[in-house]
């Protein structure tokens, strides 16, 4: 079966090289990858095919879930320089900060949400959570 899938590798590596604009062809070579469990190719094939598209909650889940926590924090900053008046992506980090224990993070965007929507309950709490 390996070698079967190293031969569909390189069959749609073949193909991509004389059609790189052909964004399916990165997402199907992307599926094999991940068929192996080997997600960095299949990340970075994806952000071939949707260059723009690098804050897709989908990529952000599967660079946190292998560990490349790195990653998913350029992806959610990303997304939020895109979109800088936008208070879920700010919470969407800050739940990814709350997560993997950065506290002082959390903080910040708890920060940054509330010049944005000075009056937001809830994060008026949490902050005081966090800052205990």
């Amino acid at each position: 079966m390996i070698n079967n899938i190293k031969e569909r590798i390189k069959e749609l590596s073949e193909i991509i090289k004389r059609n790189p604009e052909v964004k399916e062809l990165y997402i199907e070579r992307a599926k094999v990858y991940d068929e192996i469990k080997d997600y960095k190719k299949a990340v970075a094939d994806f952000k071939k095919a949707y260059p723009g598209y690098y804050a897709c909650e989908n990529i952000i889940k599967v660079c946190e879930s292998i560990g490349l926590k790195q990653e998913a924090e350029k992806l959610y900053t990303k997304a939020i320089n895109e979109d800088k008046n936008n208070v879920l992506k700010y919470i969407d980090r800050l739940h990814f900060y709350m997560r993997t224990k950065q506290i002082e993070k959390a903080i910040s965007d708890c920060r940054a949400i509330l010049e944005l929507s000075p009056e937001d309950k809830t994060i008026l709490a949490l902050k005081k959570i966090l800052i205990r």
